[in-house]
């Protein structure tokens, strides 16, 4: 699910919430500023490059625990210029893990189990969607029903356009993996070692499920500081092609 969805969404959005307060307005008008330069430098990046980068990033996010121990990896489809999914959708076959991808259903996203990338087709935008199949939550039900007593744990890599080194992070302005993440720890009352808000709240962490959030971005698109607000969700980490950058 990449930034055009959320582009359009947030277009729509600001259509139809009228006037908001200046403070809001201000930190909205700083965000744009930054994502604006952070895509800017994505774009600019060669077809070669982007190609070396999302190597070396798959290849960074499988050597942490949070690849190596889950049990299914939730990821992003890339679109244009975004760091690479597809070799990690290769390493995550290959490693028997289950994967889901995203699918936009109107302001929402969910999330669908896919066997390869014949399972997905060109969705909203022109964006490589799920054509079917379980949803995570289906399929998270099942695993805790079989097994219950072991824990789960379970990866989401988060696409983005800007972050700094502290793990905040400026997606694409609709609001989508914020929105997600948000439903997930209210059904899970669990934040360990996953998303947290900007505000560091915590909540107890589920008995039979882990969720562990890493987003995927190039070193370009890494800043010192970059604007943020307390309802914004943080990755556990961000991992590009030169470091493994944590919030923790």
């Amino acid at each position: 699910m990449g930034e055009h969805v959320e582009r359009e969404t947030a277009e729509m959005e600001r259509e139809q919430s009228g006037v908001k307060p200046a403070i809001v307005d201000k930190q909205a008008a700083e965000k744009k500023c930054v994502r604006q330069a952070a895509l800017a430098k994505r774009d600019a990046l060669t077809k070669m490059q982007r190609q070396e980068y999302s190597d070396k990033i798959v290849k960074n996010l499988i050597s942490l625990p949070c690849y190596r121990d889950a049990d299914a990896v939730l990821t992003y489809i890339s679109f244009r210029s975004e760091v690479d999914t597809f070799p990690l959708l290769a390493q995550a076959f290959a490693d028997g893990k289950a994967v889901f991808a995203p699918k936009v259903l109107g302001k929402e996203i969910a999330f669908y189990r896919i066997f390869s990338v014949n399972d997905l087709a060109s969705g909203y935008m022109g964006i490589l969607e799920p054509v079917g199949g379980l949803s995570f939550e289906t399929w998270n039900d099942d695993q805790m029903s079989q097994h219950y007593g072991s824990r789960q744990e379970i990866l989401i890599c988060m696409p983005g356009a800007a972050f700094d080194r502290t793990c905040h992070r400026i997606g694409y302005g609709g609001g989508f993996y914020d929105r997600y993440l948000s439903r997930i720890l209210r059904r899970t009352e669990n934040t360990d070692a996953s998303a947290y808000t900007q505000t560091g709240a915590d909540m107890e962490e589920h008995p039979q499920l882990k969720f562990s959030t890493a987003a995927l971005a190039y070193d370009c698109q890494i800043y010192e500081e970059i604007p943020w607000e307390t309802h914004d969700i943080c990755p556990m980490c961000v991992v590009t092609e030169q470091e493994i950058w944590s919030g923790f």
